[in-house]
């Protein structure tokens, strides 16, 4: 399967309704393609904001009471042409409403993607990586308590071929964050996080000025993660680790 043929079973992938032969020969296909990866992302992301930003609207005093007028002559006698205009009416500017809505709402995760690339790229050529330099998560947790006054969960990533470098502490929408800092070989991954109830995050994959960015949350930390390389192995990553909700990973 090529993305043209992909691409119009995108839709039907996130919400589950593939055959399954069709479905099989769709994830073959996304575990080497970035681009429709990214399209699936960008599907949920959209799915997940609608659910979590999506207004309620109380109706208008008085078309309540031409609704619940309407429905008393339904009682005595049939009017549903009449009844179904109104709620379509109705239907039209809740719909219009939220629509307006979701075009103006500020995009948080990518305010916050720029503001990783921006930490990460200055990190990588004019500041130390790291302000800690160790490989042991415990040594890790006590400095950020210290700094912070927050620890992250341990993330392992050597199984991913990422080994532990350090952190130090860094500034996103101007609020201090943990920044864990990996490396495999010349490439360098960071992942920023915070408490999850401070701003909290949806879902998002984006491309920033040449870096790959992952946004997404758990009941332990919202995170950001930068790298450069565009690791498949990473979106996998990712993608299970947003659903982890029970105690954090051992520490190393």
């Amino acid at each position: 399967m090529k993305c043209d043929s992909a691409s119009p079973y995108l839709d039907a992938f996130v919400d589950g309704e593939l055959e399954p032969g069709v479905e099989r020969a769709l994830e073959e296909h996304l575990r080497t393609c970035s681009a429709c990866q990214s399209a699936v992302w960008e599907i949920r992301e959209f799915r997940l904001l609608f659910r979590r930003s999506a207004p309620r609207f109380k109706a208008p005093l008085q078309l309540r009471l031409k609704l619940l007028s309407i429905t008393q002559r339904v009682r005595a006698k049939p009017s549903v042409p009449k009844l179904y205009a109104w709620i379509a009416a109705a239907a039209v500017l809740v719909f219009g409403a939220l629509a307006v809505f979701l075009v103006s709402a500020p995009d948080h995760g990518k305010e916050l993607s720029k503001d990783a690339v921006v930490d990460y790229s200055r990190s990588i050529t004019a500041e130390p990586l790291v302000e800690l330099a160790s490989g042991d998560f415990s040594a890790l947790k006590a400095w950020f308590s210290d700094k912070v006054g927050f620890t992250p969960p341990a993330i392992d990533l050597r199984r991913y071929g990422y080994e532990l470098a350090g952190g130090r502490v860094a500034l996103l929408g101007k609020r201090p964050v943990v920044a864990l800092v990996y490396k495999q070989a010349n490439d360098v991954l960071i992942i920023y996080c915070w408490p999850p109830d401070q701003d909290a995050v949806g879902y998002s994959q984006r491309s920033v000025d040449g870096c790959c960015v992952y946004v997404w949350a758990n009941s332990q930390c919202n995170y950001v993660l930068v790298e450069r390389s565009d690791d498949p192995k990473i979106c996998q990553f990712v993608d299970s680790f947003q659903d982890k909700t029970g105690p954090a990973p051992a520490s190393y």
